[in-house]
């Protein structure tokens, strides 16, 4: 047997009779010379051994708490998940809430019948936008029609069918509304004039208008009802003719973000005055 062999099985040999005469030897026994020598010449490798099994327990505590920590923060990213559902919908109710709110304290001021009716398309073919609601001639809607919202004005009915109308927005060239500037009182006619804005036209030359002023509508058209939002002044200038002011109007309403309008009802009439000419007749 080769030397390093026989070398290392006694020295297993005398390692493994001293764990075996320590571990079997009674606690209440005092310890013998031999047992002492064992222990001297053992504690070294016992307090390795200890050792490392403590960092190894160390090491399985942590990888169990390690573990647990994962398992609780994928629990929590769930429940935050989830919880971050119900407030996006919760807002969403709040929102439609607040909307809805704002149509009924509308619908009260008006001295005659109004339908609410929800946008359900829209043609962006055209330069200018029309919008589809789900209210037609069935539910007494008709062409000509106003469509407002609690900020303002959006436009008036173009067309319908039983179940369906469609509306043309404030912006539109073929849209013409009767209105007053809210400061000066001046009287003109708004009809859409860009993509995002609209043009008063039939101002008096002498109008004091300027730009920040609010436009409203007149309630003279017979179909606006007086008072309305429509949009506030960008610049003023004279037309082209040089016989009247005109003035840019930026609408009151964000097109882009209505989701329901309020029809007005029926037409009461209306005055047929010429704007620009009033204190002439």
């Amino acid at each position: 047997m080769p030397r390093s062999i026989r070398d290392i099985a006694v020295i297993l040999l005398l390692v493994g009779g001293g764990l075996l005469l320590i571990f079997s030897s009674s606690e209440d026994r005092q310890a013998g010379p031999v047992e002492g020598l064992l222990h001297a010449v053992l504690r070294p490798f016992q307090q390795s051994v200890t050792a490392i099994r403590s960092r190894v327990t160390g090491v399985w505590r942590d990888y169990v708490a390690l573990v647990g920590v994962r398992e609780e923060n994928r629990r929590l990213k769930e429940e935050t998940k989830r919880l971050r559902q119900e407030r996006s919908v919760l807002l969403g109710y709040e929102r439609e809430n607040r909307r809805l709110k704002k149509f009924l304290n509308l619908k009260a001021q008006y001295e005659f019948p109004s339908l609410l009716a929800q946008v359900i398309g829209e043609d962006a073919i055209g330069w200018y936008k029309v919008y589809f609601i789900n209210r037609g001639s069935e539910d007494g809607i008709a062409p000509g029609m106003a469509a407002t919202v609690a900020e303002g004005v959006v436009g008036r009915v173009a067309g319908t069918t039983p179940s369906i109308s469609k509306v043309l927005l404030v912006t539109d060239p073929g849209v013409a509304i009767d209105c007053r500037v809210a400061r000066t009182r001046d009287r003109g006619v708004l009809s859409g004039y860009l993509d995002k804005e609209c043009i008063l036209r039939y101002m008096d030359l002498r109008s004091q208008v300027k730009a920040g002023d609010e436009v409203v509508t007149s309630g003279l058209d017979g179909v606006f009802p007086k008072g309305l939002p429509v949009g506030t002044v960008k610049q003023v200038r004279r037309d082209a003719q040089g016989l009247f002011l005109e003035a840019l109007v930026t609408p009151a309403v964000n097109l882009s973000e209505i989701e329901e309008v309020l029809v007005v009802l029926g037409k009461r009439g209306g005055y047929d005055i010429q704007p620009g000419l009033e204190g002439k007749r």
